[in-house]
């Protein structure tokens, strides 16, 4: 795909998902604009084809999205609750960093009096794997616990939430709730084979191999690599963290998503930001 046509298809893009609206589009687009123009014909086709498929949630949208996710909530399980712990989806090294989780937690608790259903609730937080593994903290049948993020990716970190809070035999599963905007398929999957509550808006599978055949895959595959190459992206989130291939921004965006959206990269000696640049 030359760069004209690339272009045009990107310009497109923009309209079809209404990013031309959004408070930034003229910059995302000249930062698009500029990597395309830096790569080849193939590889320009690739990143047209991802465009298609990604997610971008601003900062308007990033409230309102949460709050439908805490409605989703069914009526009759909110009506047996007096009482709603918020806990972050974090690893246990991470308690004492600020993550995305614990600003999410915040922004849930401060939500609260415009969410209906939630009147009689009253929230409690709590941000300590310590207090919450404790022998002596126990639920109530009218207590639930929401695990929140903004965005579950690979499953990696959910998995090490939901593994640390079972130390707490007292605690079950039917009284977990976790609270999303967006998910990979990858934690969806872990969720449910749990049968613990989980409520979200967007769902993604991943870029690359969810969405071509062999041998398709792997051509795609090697190009992306070869893109990655030209911006020199670690070992370790080659293809997205832990090869999670996401297409997914929201207020920041995930080292999940594939890199050449999230990077910033060199060309001629000069630093270019990448079209959803992560700072």
């Amino acid at each position: 795909m030359d760069i004209v046509s690339s272009l045009i298809k990107l310009h497109d893009i923009f309209f079809k998902k209404g990013w031309l609206c959004k408070d930034t589009d003229n910059i995302i687009f000249e930062k698009f604009s500029r990597l395309l123009s830096n790569l080849s014909d193939s590889q320009r086709k690739l990143i047209i084809e991802l465009a298609e498929r990604y997610t971008w949630i601003t900062f308007k949208e990033y409230n309102d999205d949460l709050i439908k996710s805490l409605q989703q909530v069914e009526n009759e399980k909110l009506k047996s609750l007096r009482s709603i712990i918020l806990f972050p989806i974090m690893k246990p090294g991470d308690s004492h960093k600020t993550k995305s989780s614990n600003e999410v937690l915040y922004l849930v608790k401060a939500l609260r009096p415009i969410l209906r259903g939630y009147e009689h609730i009253t929230f409690n937080v709590i941000e300590s794997f310590e207090e919450i593994t404790a022998d002596s903290f126990v639920l109530n049948d009218d207590e639930a616990i929401f695990l929140l993020d903004d965005y579950l990716g690979s499953g990696e970190t959910l998995g090490a939430t939901l593994t640390e809070i079972s130390k707490n035999k007292n605690i079950k599963h039917s009284s977990l709730f976790i609270i999303s905007i967006a998910s990979q398929q990858e934690s969806l999957n872990l969720i449910k084979s749990l049968g613990i509550s989980v409520y979200m808006q967007y769902l993604s599978k991943k870029g690359i191999s969810d969405y071509y055949h062999s041998p398709i895959r792997e051509e795609k595959t090697r190009i992306m690599k070869e893109i990655e190459k030209l911006i020199r992206v670690k070992k370790r989130f080659s293809l997205g963290y832990n090869s999670s291939e996401a297409l997914f921004t929201l207020i920041k965006t995930p080292n999940n998503t594939f890199p050449v959206f999230w990077k910033e990269y060199k060309k001629n000696g000069i630093m270019c930001e990448a079209p959803f640049q992560r700072y």
